[in-house]
C-alpha cells in the first residue's frame, strides 16, 4: 500500500458511492425512458436525446468511480453538460415525463462531482450553475417558487457534500498520521528492546564463551588443545553477530546441535578448564530425527544447556551427567493452533541432569550471572522456561522448555481486526459521526423546510409534521451515539415508526402527488436509513426500505392517478423511490467500503508495523553488538586470535595477560558500558601498580544501556579523578546503592590524598556530593535523584536494578558464576 493508506481508502469510498448513486440515477432513468417510449413513443426528441446522453454518462461515472478514476477537472464539465441538456431540453419541450425529481438527477449528479471531486472556485461554480440551470428550466412551467424549491435536493447534497467529502479526506490523513507516528513509536520500542536484549546476549557471551576461554587460558595444567578450542569458541561468538528476529524465520535441528559429541565436549572443556582432570561421564538421550526450532530459539536451548553442562563439569564433582531432548508437540491449554509451528517445528523440552554435590536452589543470589543470564534470561528472551531442581547431595537438574504457543504469545501476531461496522469505520477513519452528520443535518434540514410549505397544502398531511419532528429527534439522537454503536432494538423501533409514517401518507395524499413534492414524506426517512445502514448491519436497513418500496409499489399499482395504469402510475413514483434508495445506497457503500477497507488496512499495517519492528530489532541489536564488541575488539580479540590460531610463547605471560583480561571483563559484566578505552587503561595500570579495584554494583535485570539513571559519565568522571594523574591508592572501592526514588553514589580511596580529594570535588561540583579527605582514606559520595534523571532502579548504564547490591571485587574474585547444576554458584 501506498504511504497514504487510509486518505486512498476515503477516496476509493467516495468514488464507489457516486458510483452507486449513477447506477441508480441511470436505472430510474432508464426506466422511465423506456416506460414513455413504450405507452406514447418518442414525440420529444431533444429530451430522448439529452436523456440518452446523461444515462451513457452516469455508465461511464459508474465505471470509473467502481476503479477509483474519477477526476473533478474531467467528470465535474461533463456532468454539467449533461444537466444542461436535459434542462434546456426540458426547457423547450416541457415534457410531462419529465419530473421535478428526474430533473433534479440531473443537478444532483454534478454538484456531487463538482463539489465531492473538483472543489474550490471552480467546483462551486460548476454546481451553481447545474443548479441555476434547473431553476431557469422549471420557472415556465412551476414559477419562480416552485423553481426555487425543486432544486433542494440538489442544495441539500450540495452542503453534504461540501462537508462530507473534506471531513473524510481529513480524517483518512489524521489517521496516516497517527499510523505512521504508531509505527515509528513501535520501531522505537523494538529499538530499544533489542538493545536491551543484544546487551544481555553479549553480557551471556562474555560470561559464558570470553570467560571460559581466559580461564582455560589463565589456569596452569589446562592442555593447550582445549585451550585453543576455547578462545575458538570464544572468538567465533564475538565475532558471528547476535541472532536476530531476523533468523526467527529459518529452522535448525537441536538435535543435531546436541549431538553427543558436543555434549561431552562441554563437560570436558568445562572440566579441564577447572583442573578436574576428563570430567563426569556424559550420557545423551537425543530423537532419532530432528527436531526442528526457530533458530534463535535454538541458539538460546544450547547456550543454556552448555551452561548447564559447564557447570556440572565445573562445580558438581559429579561422576555422570545425562541429557535428553524430546519433541513437544504439546500446546498450552486453550491454544487451538497445536504445538507444530509453520515449516515443522515443535516445541521442546530440554533436560540436563547430574549425580553431583546439589546446592539449594533459593540461596543462589540474584546475582549469579549464569543461573540469572544464561540460563533463566536466556530462553526467557525466546518465549521459554528454564527450571532449575536441586538439593544438597542429590545432583541438580535443569529444565529447559519451549513451546509454540509461547513463542506466538511473545512475537503477538498484531491487533485484532475489529468486529462490527461501526467499530471498523472508527478504527478507519475516527469518530463516524462527523461524515454522518454531514450528510444527514443537510437532508433533515431541507426536509423540514420542504414539509413546512407542503403539509399545510395537502388535507390530513399536517399530521404527519409531529411525526416527522419525532423522527428527525430520533435520527439526531441515533447519530450522537453512532461512535458508540446502535442498539438493535432502537434501530428496530424507530425504523417501523419511519416506515410505516412513510406509507400512511400514501393513504392520505392524492395519487398524482407522487410527482411533486407533496410524497415528501416518503424522502423523510433517509437520513435515518442512511444512518442505520453505516452502524448496523446493512441487512436490517435493506429490509427495511424493501418494506418500504414493495408498499410503495404495491399502493401506487391499487391507486394509479386518473387516467393511468399502474405501470403507469408504478413508473411515475420511481423517483419517489429512488430517493430513500439514494441514501441507502451511499451509505451503504461508503460504510462497506471503509469498513472492509478499515479492516484490510489494519491487517495490513499490523503485519507491515510487525515486519518494521523486526527490522528496527535487527538493526538495534545489531548496532548494540557491534558497539559493544568495538569496546573489547582491542581488548580480548587479538589475544583470543592469537591463543585460538596454535602454540603461543611464555606460558606465564599468557597466563598473566589472561587474568588481566579476565578482571576486565569482570569490570564489563558489572558495570557494562561505562568502563570505556580511556578508563579502562587507566583502571588496568592502577591494578599493574598494585591497586585492589572493587566494584559494588549490581542490576536486577539487565535493560541495555540507556541514557537514564545513574549517569555513567558520573562514575567515568569518579573513577577517573581517582586515578589519573597522581600515583594509584593501595585499594579504590566504587559502590552504588538503589531506594526506590534516589541512588548513592561513593568511591573510596585508601590511603588519602588531598590531590585526589581536590579532583573529585571539581568532578562533583554541582552535584548534591560530598568528599573528605583524611591520612587515612579518601571518601567521596554523591546523592543523585532518579526521578530526574530516569527510572527509579537503574543501574549506571541506564538499567533497571531493583535487587540488592552485588560485590565484584574485580581484582579478586571468581569469575565462575555458572548455573549451579552442581554446586551453588560463586558471586560473578
Amino acid at each position: 500500500m501506498n504511504r497514504d493508506t487510509y486518505r486512498f481508502g476515503v477516496e476509493c469510498a467516495l468514488q464507489r458511492s457516486y458510483a452507486g448513486l449513477a447506477l441508480l440515477f441511470g436505472a430510474v432513468w432508464s426506466a422511465v425512458a423506456l416506460s414513455s417510449a413504450a405507452s406514447a413513443g418518442v414525440r420529444d426528441p431533444l429530451t430522448a436525446a439529452a436523456s440518452a446522453v446523461f444515462v451513457l454518462l452516469l455508465a461511464v461515472t459508474a465505471l470509473r468511480g467502481r476503479r477509483t478514476a474519477l477526476s473533478g477537472r474531467q467528470d465535474a464539465p461533463a456532468a454539467l453538460g449533461a444537466a444542461l441538456a436535459v434542462h434546456a431540453a426540458y426547457a423547450v419541450e416541457q415534457p410531462q415525463a419529465l419530473s421535478v425529481g428526474l430533473r433534479s438527477m440531473a443537478t444532483v449528479a454534478a454538484v456531487l462531482l463538482a463539489v465531492g471531486f473538483l472543489g474550490g472556485r471552480a467546483g462551486r461554480a460548476v454546481a451553481l450553475a447545474a443548479i441555476a440551470a434547473q431553476v431557469a428550466a422549471g420557472v415556465r412551467a412551476d414559477g419562480v417558487f416552485g423553481a426555487l424549491e425543486g432544486v433542494w435536493p440538489a442544495a441539500a447534497s450540495a452542503l453534504a457534500a461540501a462537508a462530507l467529502a473534506p471531513a473524510l479526506r481529513a480524517a483518512g490523513l489524521r489517521a496516516d498520521a497517527a499510523e505512521r507516528d504508531k509505527r515509528a513509536a513501535v520501531a522505537q520500542a523494538a529499538q530499544a528492546q533489542a538493545a536491551r536484549r543484544a546487551h544481555r546476549e553479549f553480557q551471556r557471551l562474555l560470561h559464558d564463551d570470553v570467560g571460559a576461554a581466559l580461564r582455560a587460558a589463565a589456569r596452569p595444567g589446562v592442555p593447550a588443545q582445549e585451550q585453543r578450542a576455547q578462545a575458538r569458541r570464544a572468538v567465533a561468538g564475538l565475532t558471528a553477530g547476535p541472532v536476530g528476529p531476523d533468523g526467527a524465520g529459518a529452522l535448525v535441528d537441536l538435535a543435531g546441535r546436541l549431538g553427543e559429541g558436543a555434549v561431552a565436549g562441554a563437560v570436558a572443556a568445562a572440566a579441564a578448564a577447572a583442573g578436574r582432570g576428563a570430567g563426569p561421564r556424559v550420557s545423551a538421550e537425543l530423537p532419532d530425527g530432528p527436531v526442528l526450532v526457530p533458530r534463535e530459539v535454538g541458539e538460546a536451548c544450547v547456550r543454556a544447556a552448555t551452561e548447564a553442562l559447564s557447570n556440572a563439569g565445573r562445580y558438581a564433582d559429579a561422576t555422570r551427567v545425562r541429557v535428553r531432548l524430546d519433541a513437544d508437540a504439546s500446546a498450552d491449554p486453550g491454544d487451538s493452533g497445536g504445538g507444530v509451528l509453520p515449516g515443522g517445528a515443535v516445541g521442546v523440552a530440554l533436560t540436563v541432569s547430574d549425580d553431583g554435590v546439589g546446592f539449594t536452589p533459593d540461596r543462589v543470589g540474584p546475582d549469579s550471572f549464569g543461573l540469572r543470564r544464561s540460563v533463566h534470561q536466556c530462553m526467557g528472551d525466546v518465549g521459554g522456561t528454564a527450571e532449575v531442581i536441586s538439593a544438597p547431595g542429590r545432583g541438580t537438574t535443569v529444565r529447559l522448555r519451549w513451546r509454540p504457543a509461547g513463542a506466538r504469545s511473545r512475537t503477538g501476531s498484531g491487533p485484532a481486526r475489529p468486529r462490527g461496522q461501526a467499530a471498523t469505520i472508527r478504527a478507519a477513519i475516527g469518530d463516524v459521526r462527523r461524515p454522518l452528520a454531514a450528510v444527514c443535518l443537510p437532508f433533515l434540514a431541507v426536509m423540514a423546510c420542504v414539509a413546512a410549505v407542503h403539509a399545510p397544502r395537502t388535507p390530513g398531511m399536517v399530521w404527519y409534521l409531529p411525526w416527522y419532528g419525532l423522527l428527525a429527534a430520533a435520527t439526531g439522537m441515533l447519530l450522537a451515539r453512532a461512535d458508540r454503536g446502535v442498539g438493535g432494538r432502537a434501530a428496530l423501533g424507530w425504523t417501523v415508526f419511519a416506515v410505516g409514517g412513510s406509507l400512511s401518507s400514501l393513504l392520505v395524499m392524492p395519487p398524482e402527488g407522487i410527482a411533486d413534492y407533496t410524497s415528501w414524506p416518503i424522502g423523510a426517512i433517509t437520513p435515518l436509513l442512511t444512518l442505520l445502514v453505516t452502524v448496523r448491519p446493512r441487512r436490517e436497513v435493506l429490509w427495511a426500505l424493501a418494506c418500504e418500496e414493495a408498499g410503495i409499489v404495491v399502493l401506487m399499482a391499487a391507486r394509479p392517478p386518473e387516467g393511468a395504469s399502474s405501470l403507469q402510475a408504478v413508473t411515475t413514483a420511481l423517483p419517489a423511490l429512488a430517493a430513500p434508495v439514494m441514501g441507502v445506497v451511499m451509505g451503504a457503500v461508503i460504510g462497506r467500503t471503509v469498513a472492509r477497507l478499515g479492516g484490510a488496512v489494519l491487517d495490513a499495517e499490523a503485519t507491515r508495523t510487525a515486519v518494521a519492528a523486526a527490522e528496527s530489532a535487527a538493526r538495534a541489536r545489531r548496532a548494540e553488538y557491534g558497539r559493544r564488541l568495538a569496546d573489547l575488539d582491542d581488548l580480548v580479540l587479538p589475544f583470543l586470535r592469537v591463543l585460538a590460531s596454535g602454540p603461543v610463547g611464555d606460558l606465564d605471560e599468557v597466563r598473566g595477560r589472561a587474568k588481566r583480561l579476565g578482571q576486565s571483563l569482570r569490570d564489563e559484566l558489572h558495570l557494562p558500558g561505562v568502563m570505556d578505552r580511556p578508563l579502562r587503561s587507566l583502571v588496568n595500570a592502577a591494578r599493574g601498580a598494585g591497586c585492589t579495584v572493587t566494584v559494588h554494583a549490581y542490576a536486577e535485570e539487565d535493560d541495555g544501556p540507556a541514557a537514564a539513571g545513574v549517569r555513567p559519565e558520573l562514575v567515568r568522571g569518579l573513577l577517573t579523578a581517582a586515578l589519573r594523574d597522581r600515583h594509584p591508592p593501595a585499594e579504590l572501592v566504587l559502590s552504588i546503592q538503589y531506594g526506590v526514588r534516589r541512588a548513592g553514589v561513593s568511591l573510596l580511596a585508601v590511603p588519602g590524598d588531598p590531590g585526589r580529594a581536590a579532583a573529585l570535588r571539581a568532578v562533583l561540583a554541582g552535584e548534591r556530593a560530598e568528599v573528605e579527605d583524611s591520612p587515612d582514606l579518601t571518601w567521596a559520595e554523591v546523592d543523585v535523584d532518579l526521578t530526574a534523571t530516569g527510572p527509579a532502579s537503574t543501574d549506571p548504564t541506564g538499567h533497571a536494578a531493583t535487587g540488592p547490591t552485588s560485590h565484584a571485587t574485580t581484582g579478586h574474585a571468581a569469575t565462575g558464576t555458572g548455573t549451579g547444576t552442581g554446586a551453588a554458584e560463586s558471586a560473578g
